[in-house]
Parts: structure tokens; sequence; C-alpha cells
């Protein structure tokens, strides 16, 4: 019992020697360590002494979910009315300081009647986050999509440099709004967006992703303007190949295009713009393009260094991949990803045509990288694999430099 008193009075005095070096912290650090709490939890702050009452108030950083009231009523409703009147207190009673961060987990619930009246909250604290000079703001919906207001976005909002949406519909004038009012803005993130409207353009983004979960619901094509732009990551499922223009900053690209028989050209231009890539991630779905000349549709990529293909760019007599080696002339690392779903669905490969010449020269080649995904066990057995490492090896590529994951 005495060894265990003691245990417990070293515990005791360790605890408070802690708390003693937390609350000799100046109130600045103090806040900047609490911000990364969840909202609730950084309220809750105000209870631990006089001293913390009024931290909360001015800190850096906003991160506000729906989740933290899951459970706390009855109903789901209930809980959302809980959550939105915890926040809009939340940012009425803060002080007037700067924001680093504003972080929102929304809740539009599945059957809702009125989405834009649902998303009235959502607007006007994404409003204050960006007048409160947030640098970074990250928005996710919840089930249904959130009804951005792009008016919240017109107003110059001079230093928001980063923003996440998810789940949320985007309409015009949203990305005219987003360049006016937002004229620092460098990354953007769409993630599970609908978007309606096609005409996306800025003079300062340096990285735009939108992943394949984005529904593109506009009719025709996209078009990307964007001379500052550093990385694309284009993967909208359902939308044509985007007219991409004023793309000489372009370093990375990872895109995913579907095609049509009435695509032809819009390929052509498309590779066209990412001819000055240093890095390119393509990958294709859709019917079968017949393309008349190899140099029309594939332009010379003489900056490409890293180079992967997949999908079912590959299969067929790796038409594709032979034209991009042939016209890659500085490449140095190749990753080819093998998926058995695509040879499941009857189309070898998107891209065919007539090859003058099967032979290609790749001087800087360092590295192939053979990759399977997890649902194409048993696919190192099939002949698809034995020709390609033939083609390969019929153009100078030796086994050392070829690695089969």
């Amino acid at each position: 019992m005495a060894e265990a008193s003691g245990d417990a009075r070293v515990v005791s005095e360790g605890v408070a020697g802690a708390a003693c070096r937390i609350e000799a912290l100046p109130s600045h650090v103090l806040s900047r360590a609490i911000s990364f709490l969840d909202a609730r939890q950084l309220v809750q702050t105000c209870l631990l002494s006089r001293r913390w009452r009024h931290l909360w108030r001015s800190v850096p950083r906003i991160s506000a979910s729906r989740h933290e009231f899951d459970g706390m009523a009855e109903t789901e409703e209930e809980c959302d009315v809980l959550f939105k009147k915890f926040v809009n207190s939340l940012l009425m009673l803060r002080n007037p300081a700067a924001l680093d961060e504003f972080r929102l987990q929304y809740n539009i619930p599945d059957a809702s009647d009125d989405l834009e009246v649902d998303s009235e909250d959502a607007n006007l604290w994404i409003r204050h986050a960006l007048q409160s000079n947030a640098r970074s703001v990250e928005v996710s919906g919840g089930v249904s999509n959130l009804q951005l207001d792009p008016g919240v976005f017109a107003s110059k909002c001079c230093f928001v440099t980063s923003m996440l949406l998810s789940v949320v519909f985007l309409k015009p004038p949203f990305f005219r709004n987003l360049q006016t009012g937002c004229p620092v803005l460098e990354r953007l993130i769409l993630e599970f967006c609908t978007i309606y409207d096609p005409d996306i353009s800025s003079h300062t983004l340096k990285v735009l992703t939108m992943d394949q979960e984005c529904d593109c619901t506009f009719e025709g094509r996209a078009s990307i303007t964007i001379p500052s732009l550093v990385e694309l990551h284009f993967f909208p499922d359902d939308a044509r190949i985007p007219l991409l223009e004023n793309m000489e900053s372009l370093v990375k690209a990872s895109v995913f295009v579907g095609t049509n028989p009435n695509e032809v050209d819009d390929i052509c231009q498309f590779l066209r713009s990412l001819s000055g890539v240093t890095h390119l991630e393509f990958y294709g779905r859709g019917v079968k393009l017949e393309m008349e000349q190899n140099l029309q549709w594939c332009p010379k990529f003489n900056n490409l260094t890293t180079l992967t293909l997949g999908n079912n760019c590959l299969y067929g007599d790796f038409y594709p991949l032979i034209v991009f080696l042939q016209n890659s002339p500085n490449l140095e690392q190749l990753t080819l990803e093998l998926m058995q779903e695509f040879r499941q669905i009857g189309l070898d490969q998107t891209y065919i045509g007539d090859l003058d010449e099967r032979s290609f020269t790749c001087e800087h080649l360092v590295m192939v990288d053979i990759v399977f995904g997890s649902d194409s066990k048993g696919l190192k057995d099939d002949p698809v694999l034995s020709n390609l490492l033939k083609l390969l090896h019929n153009n100078g590529i030796t086994s050392d430099q070829i690695f089969i994951k």
C-alpha cells in the first residue's frame, strides 16, 4: 500500500507539473494549440480555468463538424438544428481575429425539400471565414450536395490560397467569381462535386484537381484556361475531353479521359496542350478511335521524363504505348498499370491505328514498373504480359530495368 501511495503521489506530482508548464505558456501559443480541436471541444476548454475562459474566441483555426452532434437529440433534424445554433453562436461570439484555416463538415439531408434553403447557413459561415482572411478553406456538404452561392466568392478575399470543396454543387458564375474574388488562390481541389459551370479560368491557380466522382452536368466541353497552372488532375468519369488553353506553365498532369467517335480532334488538341509536361499519368476509357496519323494525335513530349499509362491504353497490339514511347525521347521512368477489369469489358484498347514502325528508342530510360491491380489476380499468367515483355526486350529494355509488382 505504501508503494502504491508513493506511485500515486509521483503520478499526481507529474500531472501537476505538466499542468504548470502548460499554464506557463504564452496565451498565443495556447490559442494556437487548442485551435486543432474540433469546434465543440474547443469551446469546452473555457471550463478549464479562468485564464482559459476566452482563449477559444481568438483561435486561428476553426473546424466545425456536424458529426460532433450525432446522438445529441432524438432525430437527425434536431441534431442539425443544434449544430447550426452552435456554429452561429460560435462565429458571432468569437473575436474579430484573422483565420489561418476554416473547415466545415456540413449535413445536407438526403431527403431535403429545398437544398438552397438548407444551404443558407453554410454559405453565411463560408462568407464569414473569407471575410476573416482565412488562408485555407475546406467544405464538405454531407449526404446531398451543398448548394454553394457563387456570390459568396465575389467580394475580394485577398488571403485564401487553398480551397477544398467536397459534395457541393457549383453553378455559374462560380469560377468567374473565384477568379475575381480570390485573387491569390493557388490550390483548388474538387471532390464528389456536381459541376454546372463549364468555364474554368484563373490567373493564379497552380494546382487544380477534379476527382473521378465529380459530375459534370453541363452540355458540351469544359474549357480550362489557367496560364499559371503547374499541376492538373482531371478525372471526372462522365465528362467530355476538356478544352485546354494557355497551359504553358503545366509541369505535371494526371488525366482520365473518355472517348466517343466524334472526339478524335478533341484528344489531339488535349494532348498537344499537355506536350510540355515532365510528368504525365494518362488513363483512357471509351469506344475505339481510329487514328489516321500517329503524329497527328500524339505530339512530341520532349520534356517528359516520367510516364504512367493505364487501363485499356495498354492492350491489343500496344499501339498507344508504342506511339507514346516513339514521341518521348527523354523518358526516364515508365509505369504500366494492367487491370483485368478493363479487358473484361470487350474493348482491348481505345486508340487504334497503323504503325509504320513498331520500334522505339528510349536512351534515357532507367526503370519500367509493371503494376497489377488488386483485382487482377492471375493476369501475370495472361499472354498480355509475355507480349508486353517481348515488346520491351525487342527494343533494348533489359530485364534488369523491368520491375513487376
